[in-house]
């Protein structure tokens, strides 16, 4: 890892995040950005001179990734008090109270939620075991359904919630779906899309064409709800 004075030997001036080079065995050079740092992953023995020529000629794409990363951090699920959630595709406010006993509440405007340390750092496992109560009742019966009409019922061997780090969904060739409990917040019809991806792998253990017609046979809006869900779900996590 290099100090600062090599990153400012390079000269890159103008970026606009903190930039951090870092030097590895790897065999080419590479640009990681996110919100708030620009890091450059460089082979040792390559020179500044070549870095910051490569750093050059991708600043165009550096500058709109940085401010895209930006813009994603900014709308970012944050459980606070009076902070903005999207639930069900709506900007819904927080409301955090303090309260002996924990329950969430939801209407047009307002997601509420009460417990014991709502308002000091405990509002997340509390909406945590409301999502997952509204996904047991949700998820596998409705995946149950889906895989009798498909006539595939007997290839569903079970059906678990957990909360992954990128995946919405997952099925395996035995016969286990997962899903991810945070799709709750998502649109009712987004939801059933995800549950429709999952079940018909069971058809098609594959993205093919043939699945994908699957897929269309019992979600023809599909494409739509899966753009819906790329487009937002950085807004779901928590």
């Amino acid at each position: 890892m290099s100090h600062l004075s090599e990153v400012e030997r390079l000269g890159l001036n103008g970026l606009p995040a903190d930039c951090r080079l870092v030097r590895s065995r790897r065999k080419t050079l590479a640009i990681h950005v996110s919100h708030n740092q620009i890091e450059i992953r460089a082979p040792l023995f390559i020179g500044r001179g070549e870095i910051a020529r490569f750093v050059e000629k991708n600043r165009g794409w550096v500058i709109r990734t940085y401010q895209e990363k930006t813009r994603l951090h900014g709308e970012r699920l944050v459980l606070q008090d009076g902070a903005l959630i999207f639930y069900k595709a709506r900007p819904t406010r927080l409301a955090l109270a303090e309260a002996s006993r924990s329950a969430v509440s939801v209407d047009d405007r307002t997601l509420r939620i009460q417990g014991p340390g709502a308002t000091t750092g405990r509002a997340g496992p509390i909406l945590q075991q409301w999502l997952m109560a509204q996904a047991r009742a949700w998820l596998p019966p409705r995946s149950r359904a889906l895989a009798e009409h498909l006539q595939v019922g007997d290839r569903l061997h079970d059906v678990v919630l957990r909360k992954t780090r990128s995946k919405w969904g997952h099925c395996t060739v035995g016969g286990r779906i997962q899903y991810n409990w945070l799709i709750m917040l998502a649109p009712d019809a987004v939801i059933d899309y995800m549950i429709s991806h999952e079940v018909c792998h069971l058809v098609h253990m594959n993205h093919s064409p043939a699945y994908w017609e699957v897929v269309a046979s019992v979600c023809p809006d599909y494409r739509q709800y899966a753009g819906w869900l790329r487009k937002h779900e950085h807004r779901l996590w928590f």
